[in-house]
């Protein structure tokens, strides 16, 4: 999957951190957007009509769709835009080069980040000056010599297609049992990992040392956590870690969830962690016992539930 913006900032669940490229310098004079700015100027609608009208206007360009939340059904007012676009080998820069001009006839170009040591695609983003903070343009440019990524439903949802010249864009699917064998291959490594490193939060905890004990929870915890549950819900989705859990998840294990993430301070890191130990175990065993996809195990739900009511 490419990165999204929350992405390049945090490596996804199950990779190792890497280089998330260099930011680039601004485009144009114009002061950057504050935080607090309205989204008022550009709307979605038009940003997405000058992207496909510029990359259409490409012969180089064979096929261009939207994904990322639109591909769910799921873009609201919060949404960026995710466009992909497939082009000739040697297409490449001349392709960014001209959806930045295009953006930059829609309004100013202010800042533009360049996603470096990408696999099988280039990314750029950009935030235009008048679109706002959370409009910002997320695009990735595929070879047409490259494998097609992005495809299969289950992960990248049912993209947007705005043209496909050449019928390339065919809905993908995961292979079943190539993918539910990984996933059942996943579960040992991931049972070992977190009966190995929990002590990294103890014993920061005990130092008093809030950040590292912090960091230690939220990686070597919550993390492995939201894996196992999703290895029990939704095995074809395990590798999204924290991210769209709203999406994936039932709502009360993703309030379980939340409730174990904010903690409050190193006394109630202790009791947190210690809940979160016993739902990784209980989710653990129910994988061991019936394997991926076989549900959540009620009880570990339940039971964190009367404990954060306890609490």
């Amino acid at each position: 999957m490419h990165r999204s913006s929350d992405d390049v900032i945090g490596a996804p669940i199950g990779e190792a951190p890497e280089s998330s490229g260099h930011v680039g310098c601004c485009r144009a004079s114009t002061p950057l957007l504050s935080y607090s700015s309205p989204m008022d100027g550009v709307t979605r609608s038009r940003l997405v009509d000058v992207l496909r009208q510029a990359l259409e206007r490409s012969d180089a360009v064979d096929a261009a769709w939207e994904g990322g939340s639109a591909a769910f059904d799921a873009a609201d007012r919060l949404s960026d835009v995710d466009a992909v676009a497939v082009v000739a080998d040697d297409a490449v820069e001349a392709t960014f080069a001209q959806v930045e001009s295009a953006l930059n006839s829609l309004s100013p170009v202010t800042l533009r980040h360049d996603v470096a040591a990408t696999a099988g695609y280039a990314q750029k983003f950009y935030r235009l000056r008048d679109a706002g903070e959370f409009l910002v343009v997320d695009f990735v440019v595929l070879r047409r010599s490259d494998p097609l990524l992005f495809r299969e439903i289950e992960l990248h949802g049912r993209g947007r297609t705005w043209f496909d010249r050449r019928g390339i864009l065919v809905e993908s699917r995961l292979d079943a049992a190539s993918d539910m064998a990984q996933a059942r291959a996943r579960v040992p490594a991931l049972a070992s990992a977190f009966a190995m490193f929990q002590h990294l939060v103890t014993k920061e905890r005990l130092r008093g040392r809030a950040v590292d004990a912090l960091m230690f929870y939220q990686s070597m915890t919550l993390r492995p956590l939201a894996e196992a549950l999703r290895l029990l819900h939704c095995p074809q989705r395990r590798v999204f870690g924290l991210r769209y859990l709203a999406r994936d998840l039932p709502a009360e294990a993703c309030a379980e969830l939340e409730a174990l993430a904010f903690v409050r301070d190193l006394d109630d890191l202790a009791g947190k962690h210690e809940r979160a130990r016993r739902w990784f175990d209980r989710c653990v065993e129910r994988l061991l016992a019936s394997g991926p996809g076989s549900g959540l195990p009620d009880a570990g739900v339940n039971d964190v539930a009367e404990a954060a009511r306890q609490a």
